[in-house]
């Protein structure tokens, strides 16, 4: 399992937590969006899989980029207040709209987001309506807090 407790509960407590997704397209062009919520962190069988909410407008390109890339997404997360972070890298699985089971992930992001970041969250107002999701299998993390573990292979609690 590569998501430990740890790394799981980072994720699903930090407050805000600040995502960028990124993937390559053709040529190795990088193309990098906002996330806006994580749901589905759970670890399974063949890896740990991750759900990452993003604005249905910026769907077309970033569906594009997965498809003539090589499948590869790296996701940085950031806690928005300590700045400890961690990229969590790994493969494409699934690309879909997002249904009632996604709501509760992304009111949890948008009341962050307006607690922390007024004006940006009232100009991006999230609903399964705005919002697709994302889903890629981890292969790696690694630590992305500035420090001397900066850039770093995560090898476990307490490493940030």
């Amino acid at each position: 399992m590569i998501l430990d407790d740890y790394i799981a509960r980072f994720l699903s407590r930090t407050e805000p937590l600040i995502i960028h997704l990124a993937v390559s397209g053709e040529d190795n062009r990088p193309y990098s969006i906002r996330g806006f919520g994580i749901g589905a962190v759970e670890g399974s069988g063949s890896g740990d899989t991750l759900r990452i909410y993003v604005l249905k407008t910026q769907a077309f390109k970033l569906q594009s980029y997965i498809s003539k890339g090589s499948g590869i997404i790296a996701c940085l997360f950031t806690d928005g207040r300590t700045n400890e972070s961690y990229q969590c890298k790994g493969v494409f699985l699934e690309y879909g709209a997002c249904g009632e089971e996604d709501v509760p992930h992304i009111r949890r992001h948008e009341e962050q987001g307006l607690r922390t970041y007024p004006k940006l969250y009232e100009r991006f107002p999230l609903s399964p309506a705005a919002c697709d999701f994302v889903a890629y299998r981890i292969d790696d993390i690694f630590v992305q807090t500035p420090g001397p573990n900066a850039g770093m292979r995560y090898t476990g609690e307490g490493m940030s």
